[in-house]
């Protein structure tokens, strides 16, 4: 049985062991993206990984499509953080302002304006600490060192893309897996064409790359939806078996392994494989920057039409709950539109007269 269900059965300590020193290790492209929100030393750990595996990596041709098409959109976050958290401090410190004043200007034992005035000073520390951080920023956008990095350690370890006639073929046999929940990629679905199909053609090429190659894969991703991981009481518990199951089906010779780590789980297990060591910080860092984007992005908004918005950069999907509960997408929103959306006086009339009518949505739920 175990032989004719190996997807099923979670490698030994002693397997995983062997796998790391014969395996192909290949990335996806939310984990090349997430180097940019790391702290340098996080950089610099990972990288150190990287460069200790070289001889050993590739990646799929749809991985680097999707890093170079969305890299300068996950730079101009990290740019707009600044600007957002300055905003947050400002908003807060008004509206806590408004509050103290309306109710509770004048008592008897508490001094609000002293109060007000500390906060005020603490503000005024925070907002130069973040000046200091957005001018010590690197400008990826002039300059970007990282993805030079990038570029020299996958030299001739990118995979070739699918001419037009074969993505047309794996498109169809998306939207069918899609009708089923095959995964992985049914998660995408709702996503504009052909952006929904791209962890579709991300797995064929990685199939298709292990049949040549015939040996162990170990495939690193910070996708964390359940079209690619098995959840159970809403954690993580491991690669889904189906997808193992198939791969190992497709590829069709009997010792062949494949697996799957998130971020944190590679460069933990690395630092062991390869006596580095430990940094446990770099660890933390990668979960967390991997649970962040994995969140959902709404955020509230004082509106009497709109509760909270959303926005994905690297899709372009624009994310709005209403006050009456419906939660809507628009899509191929430009990142400028959010923003103004975000910083209009009036949230609901921005929203009816730039986007209502503007651009095609779905409605979710």
């Amino acid at each position: 049985m175990r032989d004719l269900f190996r997807g099923y059965y979670k490698p030994t300590p002693e397997e995983l062991a062997k796998i790391w020193q014969q395996c192909i290790f290949s990335f996806d492209a939310n984990v090349l993206l997430h180097i940019y929100s790391y702290t340098p030393e996080t950089q610099e750990r990972f990288f150190e990984i990287i460069n200790a595996l070289n001889e050993r990596i590739w990646i799929p041709h749809q991985v680097a499509y999707e890093y170079q098409k969305n890299r300068l959109y996950v730079i101009s976050d990290q740019i707009k953080a600044y600007a957002d958290i300055e905003s947050i401090l400002n908003k807060n410190f008004y509206n806590l302002r408004t509050e103290l004043f309306k109710d509770h200007k004048r008592h008897p034992f508490l001094n609000t304006q002293e109060i007000l005035e500390h906060l005020e000073s603490s503000i005024e520390e925070i907002r130069a600490k973040i000046k200091l951080a957005q001018a010590n920023h690197p400008n990826y956008l002039e300059k970007d060192n990282l993805r030079e990095i990038l570029t020299d350690l996958l030299e001739g370890k990118v995979g070739k893309p699918y001419c037009e006639d074969e993505l047309e073929n794996i498109y169809q046999k998306a939207e069918k897996r899609f009708s089923y929940k095959r995964p992985p990629g049914y998660k995408d679905a709702k996503k504009p064409v052909p952006k929904n199909y791209g962890d579709v053609v991300l797995w064929f090429q990685l199939i298709d790359y292990a049949r040549v190659q015939q040996k162990p894969i170990i495939f690193v991703t910070d996708d964390d939806k359940e079209d690619w991981w098995l959840k159970y009481d809403g954690e993580t518990v491991e690669p889904r078996p189906d997808l193992i199951q198939e791969i190992i089906s497709e590829v069709g010779v009997e010792d062949f392994k494949f697996y799957m780590y998130h971020s944190d789980q590679f460069i933990d297990y690395a630092e062991k494989f390869l006596n580095l060591p430990v940094k446990p910080e770099a660890v933390k860092e990668a979960r967390e920057i991997m649970l962040q984007d994995s969140a959902t992005k709404r955020i509230p908004v004082e509106s009497n039409y709109l509760r909270s918005v959303g926005y994905d950069s690297s899709t372009q999907v624009l994310e709005i709950e209403f006050r009456r509960g419906e939660v809507y997408q628009y899509i191929d929103v430009p990142p400028t539109v959010y923003t103004e959306l975000m910083n209009a006086p009036s949230h609901g009339r921005y929203f009816n007269t730039n986007i209502k009518e503007v651009y095609s949505c779905r409605k979710l739920g």
